[in-house]
């Protein structure tokens, strides 16, 4: 519609480097506008990530705590056992011990029990959903010398964004807190 341009002119070439230009910029607005609302909506603890299990975001958007009991009773006892013996390593043999699993999301969403790793209760131990707090911004990604991405967890203290008592809690703050200094 807008007309036949000659890449072979110079008065073609030109219009068209300014079209693409002009196109170019108008992708990068567009994009920042995106992340503009994007991290509005993460100020506000609104934002919609992914909840850990035990926690359940209901159609209204509303999060609530896991209904069942025994999801809540076994993330709990992996918090009250690590206040009692102040290591995840210990934790997972208690829980080895006692032939206790811990519950899990499938790719399909479904729940199942499996056996606990270090990973899964460090992953309990480690989010701040529990302590009933949004975060968001807890990772940093850059691209290595050789252009592969790299991610790494940011201190606590660097967090980008966090918004408290958005969640129902499993422990308090400063639980987590003391959690985190261990």
């Amino acid at each position: 519609r807008d007309g036949v341009y000659d890449p072979g002119s110079t008065n073609g070439r030109l219009l068209l480097g300014l079209k693409g230009q002009l196109s170019e910029f108008e992708l990068h607005t567009i994009r920042s506008r995106l992340t503009a609302g994007l991290l509005n909506k993460a100020q506000r603890g609104d934002l919609q990530l992914s909840l850990p299990i035990g926690l359940l975001r209901q159609p209204d958007g509303q999060v609530v705590k896991d209904p069942n009991l025994e999801i809540q009773e076994r993330i709990g006892l992996v918090f009250s056992t690590f206040l009692s013996v102040k290591s995840a390593c210990k934790v997972l043999r208690f829980f080895n011990d006692q032939h206790l699993a811990l519950p899990r999301w499938d790719p399909f969403g479904d729940l199942i029990w499996k056996a606990p790793t270090i990973a899964a209760l460090l992953s309990i131990l480690k989010n701040p959903a529990y302590a009933g707090a949004f975060v968001y911004g807890r990772t940093n990604t850059y691209r290595d010398a050789t252009g592969r991405s790299c991610t790494h967890r940011s201190p606590f203290d660097q967090w980008k964004i966090m918004v408290q008592n958005k969640y129902p809690a499993y422990i308090s703050w400063e639980t987590f807190e003391h959690i985190q200094a261990i």
